[in-house]
């Protein structure tokens, strides 16, 4: 299976995930805090299902060579966020659903991977990196929904591509203290910065932390995205 394969199955279980998960939310839970500081379940959905449609963009972009940003400026994406939290629960199941259908069907279609597109952080970045980048949202914000979906529940592989990728987004910011990331229940490692404390445990719970869900005895690293 190639890398790209890969992050699109990835992005088909993810989806499965997540709205299996939010089908689960009851009307009244939306209203609630969720994991997330400062947003309820209503803003995660939203979230969810308006980073669909930024993809979607992307996914234009690359297919057409037309510049189409994910978002007009990070205001405009916490404001959309924000009015999407004010819909109703059977308007954010809508938007959650349709967004997602369609941009797993805009990913089906696309040809040219190889097509640069730039995300919201203004990293340019080739088109496969759009499945991975949804991947993340779809599978971490499924636990986020706080329904008993956890990082327990990841294949091990997009374990190891999370701790991959969030480590060296840590590393490149110079983000928080040097750790050296020792899963017992792997053979390799990972670091932030050199010489760093040895933080051991499971993959599973070093990602959790990782991702900024989780407490372990470790260093805040702060925001991750």
């Amino acid at each position: 299976m190639t890398e790209l394969t890969q992050r699109l199955a990835w992005v088909d279980e993810g989806s499965r995930i997540f709205l299996e998960r939010l089908e689960q939310l009851p009307d009244r839970a939306f209203a609630d805090q969720s994991t997330l500081p400062g947003w309820t379940n209503a803003h995660l959905v939203a979230h969810v299902g308006y980073n669909a449609k930024a993809l979607s963009r992307l996914v234009h972009w690359a297919g057409t060579g037309e510049e189409t940003r994910m978002y007009a400026s990070p205001e405009a994406r916490n404001e959309e966020i924000e009015d999407g939290a004010k819909l109703s629960p059977i308007e954010l199941r809508t938007l959650a659903t349709e967004s997602d259908e369609r941009l797993r069907r805009e990913l089906a279609a696309l040809t040219d991977w190889n097509a640069e597109v730039r995300t919201a952080q203004g990293r340019t970045v080739p088109a496969t990196e759009i499945p991975w980048m949804r991947t993340r949202e779809l599978w971490i914000h499924a636990v986020d929904l706080g329904t008993g979906f956890g990082f327990t529940d990841f294949p091990a592989e997009l374990i190891d591509a999370l701790i991959t990728d969030i480590a060296g987004t840590r590393a490149a910011r110079d983000q928080g203290p040097p750790v050296v990331l020792r899963p017992d229940d792997r053979t390799r490692e990972w670091r932030i910065g050199e010489d760093g404390k040895v933080i051991g445990g499971k993959a599973a719970d070093i990602c959790r932390w990782l991702a900024g869900r989780g407490p372990l005895d470790a260093p805040d690293l702060g925001r991750w995205l």
